[in-house]
């Protein structure tokens, strides 16, 4: 379940030991988890979608010991026995696209993450040292701290006008091959790139991380198509709302005025920006085409790209509450009670920024002329097409990850609960259960090459794993429905997942 009203949290949590075992993990070393029995449990093959039920399910050291018909085998004597008759064993979740290594958030978001199903995640950009990292990741492998694993890339990589100052800023091919080679050094799994990079720079990334051996990923720069970035090995790319354009009949005039707001923006010529962000955003709307979303999508997968939509964030501005013909109801979306879990500083910086849509909005209608029912259409046309979109790529053949890109900046995207958010949301756009449920297990267990640890119930896998109280086969919304995690074999019932989305709440008031 997502974190839900705090009075019935607080209701549920009950005395157990692992949920001391989640807050004292980071300080204290952590004592070896004891060997589990999962009894009489219904295991969902996220290879085939099918369903096999009557198993027990041994748990050894952190990884699956063994699987079995129910009551076929010994139960072995130091085991401990979850009666999960009733119930259904998925591999952990995963989000492709949260950044929630951030030192100062990082105690949150584990806690978030975990109490939401989300055994490990991908940060595709943090600015956390190095050397951080690499003790981050070795306190989580030895079982120190009880939190997901994840890969990272470090901080990403922009050009000489980055959109924010902690990027990485290149101007040459030379520099930007030294910033591979520096996150390469650095122990960083990936390396990102970002909107503004130069195009001879892009392809110096794309040939130096090809000859070490790191995949490349990022938001494609406006200097190129994603069809050419794919082309190049670009092996991840992130978001449907920013490539879009790739999507338009219209996308080398979106592209070009596209680099007209980038310019506009340095000249500080704001009204300029604002006249050629409606114009782009109108030409996005009016010239998407299907058919040129699926080419795309089977361009991905002819080069074996993966895309991460965050559909979740990139429809985040486009709420009906905002453009509702009166205050009462952006008012009422402020009673979520998620936002327990966020900083207050950071919640009231989206109701700043939601209440300037809102005036952005009513502004045209009153001095522009606009037509309110004409603003309100486009903003759910591009709502629509963004979804769309990710259908139409994947009818094309292209592989989808399910990522949030939570990071405390966009409004009502929540670390751990959100990902559920994001599955409900490709549901939408037309993948199957199965499909919805392999974008966030099997799929990024292959996409980062850790099949042979993860992405399947099976033995000899790590035992990261949720527990289900409803089939996510007949409902994706049923992945919300968590009994129970285990995290490298550690045991974490309902009781204790609450407790550790209290705890998150706590940090967030911090």
């Amino acid at each position: 379940m997502a974190i839900g009203p705090m009075r019935n949290v607080l209701a549920l949590l009950v005395p157990f030991v692992a949920a001391a075992c989640a807050s004292a993990a980071a300080t204290s070393e952590a004592p070896p988890a004891p060997p589990l029995l999962l009894r009489d449990v219904t295991i969902v093959d996220v290879e085939s979608g099918a369903l096999l039920p009557d198993r027990d399910v041994a748990i050894r050291s952190g990884r699956i010991d063994a699987i079995a018909a129910t009551g076929s085998s010994a139960i072995p004597r130091d085991a401990v026995v979850i009666d999960a008759a009733g119930a259904f064993l998925i591999p952990g979740l995963w989000d492709c696209h949260a950044h929630a290594l951030k030192a100062d958030r990082f105690e949150r978001t584990r806690r978030l993450l975990l109490g939401n199903g989300i055994t490990g995640f991908r940060d595709p950009n943090t600015s956390r040292p190095f050397d951080e990292i690499r003790a981050l990741r070795e306190e989580i492998a030895a079982g120190r701290l009880l939190a997901p694993r994840f890969v990272t890339s470090g901080p990403l990589i922009d050009g000489p006008q980055p959109i924010f100052e902690q990027f990485w800023s290149v101007a040459t091919p030379e520099e930007a091959r030294a910033a591979v080679v520096r996150l390469d050094e650095g122990g960083m799994d990936f390396v990102k790139v970002y909107t503004r990079l130069p195009r001879d720079c892009f392809f110096a990334i794309a040939d130096e991380a090809r000859k070490r051996g790191l995949p490349l990923a990022g938001h494609v720069p406006l200097e190129l198509p994603a069809a050419e970035a794919s082309d190049a090995g670009m092996e991840f790319i992130e978001h449907s709302f920013r490539h879009r354009m790739d999507a338009c009949t219209a996308e080398a005039e979106i592209r070009g005025k596209l680099r007209e707001q980038v310019d506009a923006e340095v000249e500080g010529d704001f009204a300029r920006l604002y006249r050629l962000e409606q114009e782009t955003f109108r030409l996005g709307i009016e010239s998407y085409d299907p058919e040129v979303a699926a080419e795309l999508g089977r361009r991905f997968a002819r080069n074996g790209t993966w895309f991460t939509p965050t559909l979740v964030e990139g429809l985040s501005r486009y709420r009906e509450e905002v453009l509702a013909a009166d205050d009462s109801a952006l008012a009422k979306l402020f009673e979520e009670p998620r936002l327990g879990t966020v900083p207050p500083a950071e919640w009231r910086r989206w109701l700043q920024q939601m209440a300037q849509d809102r005036g952005w909005f009513f502004g045209r209608v009153d001095l522009a002329g606009d037509d309110e029912e004409t603003i309100r259409r486009d903003w759910r046309q591009e709502r629509a097409n963004r979804i769309r979109m990710v259908g139409d790529l994947h009818r094309g053949g292209a592989r989808i990850l399910a990522g949030t890109d939570a990071a405390d900046n966009f409004p009502f995207v929540f670390f751990g609960s959100s990902l559920h958010d994001e599955l409900e949301l490709l549901a939408q756009a037309g993948l199957t259960p199965l499909e919805v449920l392999q974008s966030a297990t099997l799929l990024p267990a292959v996409a980062l090459h850790l099949e042979a640890e993860l992405g399947t119930v099976a033995i000899g896998k790590d035992a990261d794993l949720v527990l289900l109280d409803a089939d996510p086969l007949d409902d994706v919304r049923n992945l919300a429905r968590i009994r129970a995690v285990i995290r490298g074999g550690r045991w974490l019932d309902r009781a204790a997942l609450d407790q550790l989305l209290v705890e998150a709440a706590a940090e967030a008031r911090r």
